[in-house]
């Protein structure tokens, strides 16, 4: 179980030594200096859906959105979304769920969003201009957001990056191990790097108000939206 769990345990010690860089290096640049699409999005919200074979509904949170890449040239499209708590949970989506979830959420939206299609189909090359607009969504499998504050962090829609020093690297350490995983598999992962990469990534500030109980049922209030590198 332990060898499973040694890879989220070495990204998550690295993701918070990157973390102790970023105070200098989170913004951007103020102009743009690589190519950048553009983001519309709908605020996150549940669905309940019942599935075949569950005795009660599941309960899946989602973002519908739409993306145009205004740039003379085609762009190469692979969203990253991910939720983070106020306790530093991230929490992923998942291509895995099912069609069910994503035809429940394009029905409460086929007036204003027609064109949406499923988040795996979105992936590829995007080409210029509104007519070549696509819509989608983002969703992620019953996830608990009943603390006050999350923040939503969407990589892949702008080219710029940047390259900074671990300030914990260990000339002495091997930068990468050989883990084990509990069916046998073996992975390498990096676990002293010389340097990390940021990449500029849009971040969403959520509150939901209220007590803990309360928070279960209401609705995020969008705070800050942002560019940093992450």
């Amino acid at each position: 179980m332990l060898a499973g769990l040694l890879p989220i345990l070495v990204l998550t010690a690295l993701t918070q030594a990157a973390e102790t860089t970023m105070a200098s290096d989170r913004r951007p640049s103020p102009k743009p200096v690589a190519w950048e699409l553009e983001f519309k999005f709908l605020d996150p919200r549940p669905i309940e859906v019942q599935l075949p074979g569950s005795s009660q509904p599941e309960v899946y949170w989602y973002m519908v959105y739409t993306v145009v890449n205004p740039g003379p040239r085609s762009q190469r499209f692979f969203p990253i979304f991910q939720i983070v708590t106020e306790d530093l949970r991230v929490l992923d989506t998942d291509l895995g769920i099912s069609p069910l979830v994503f035809d429940a959420i394009a029905e409460r939206h086929r007036t204003t969003h027609k064109y949406l299609v499923e988040p795996s189909k979105v992936i590829g090359a995007l080409l210029s201009g509104d007519d070549n607009a696509r819509e989608s969504v983002a969703i992620w499998r019953q996830i608990d957001l009943t603390q006050n504050n999350f923040c939503i962090y969407i990589a892949g829609l702008s080219g710029e990056s940047r390259l900074i020093p671990n300030p914990r690297y260990d000339p002495d350490r091997p930068q990468t191990q050989t883990l084990t995983a509990p069916d046998g598999r073996q992975q390498v992962v990096e676990v002293n790097p010389r340097h990390f990469t940021l990449r500029k990534t849009l971040a969403i500030h959520y509150t939901i108000p209220g007590s803990p109980h309360a928070r279960a049922t209401a609705l995020p209030q969008r705070g800050l939206v942002e560019w940093i590198m992450r």
